[in-house]
């Protein structure tokens, strides 16, 4: 259970701090970090090989991200906005996270029971790892893919300007 939480804070800390980061470099290793910490929050669920997929997914567009930033010279920009602009051209994708969360909770809420898992303390989070792996492993990919999306694009819109007009 400890490990979930210190991912989760470590995923939470490394995308705030990406999104914030007037340095492209400390944005893209802050989405590696946060994506390698997504790999925990799956480990500590009981989905190693979901952990092993997120982890070489995420290390491989971390490596090309760099190499893109490289090849096409935007890796030394630094961010002409202030923190302020930077957190309002934040602010949209970060609604767009919650409502799409609340939208799925919602949604999610009234559906039937009928696969609740019972957990003991001894192996209880790997038991709701493997439920969610057996009986939602699509819904569970949608709300991946959903996160990815929603990261991408706080990090699209965080990016340095440039100053071209």
């Amino acid at each position: 259970m400890t490990l979930f939480w210190i991912c989760g804070a470590l995923m939470l800390i490394a995308s705030l701090v990406a999104t914030f980061a007037g340095d492209l470099r400390i944005s893209i290793l802050s989405l590696g970090l946060a994506g390698l910490a997504a790999g925990g929050l799956h480990l500590s669920l009981g989905a190693e090989l979901l952990a092993v997929i997120q982890w070489i997914v995420s290390t491989l567009i971390t490596l090309a991200l760099l190499t893109y930033s490289v090849t096409y010279g935007e890796f030394g920009v630094q961010d002409s906005r202030k923190k302020s602009q930077r957190a309002i051209d934040a602010l949209f994708p970060v609604l767009l996270g919650g409502t799409l969360t609340g939208v799925i909770w919602l949604g999610t809420r009234h559906l039937p029971i009928a696969g609740v898992v019972e957990v003991g303390p001894p192996e209880g989070i790997a038991k709701v790892g493997r439920a969610l792996l057996d009986g939602h492993i699509l819904s569970l990919e949608l709300l991946a893919v959903l996160l990815l999306l929603v990261i991408v694009g706080s990090g699209v819109l965080s990016r340095p300007d440039r100053g071209e007009s």
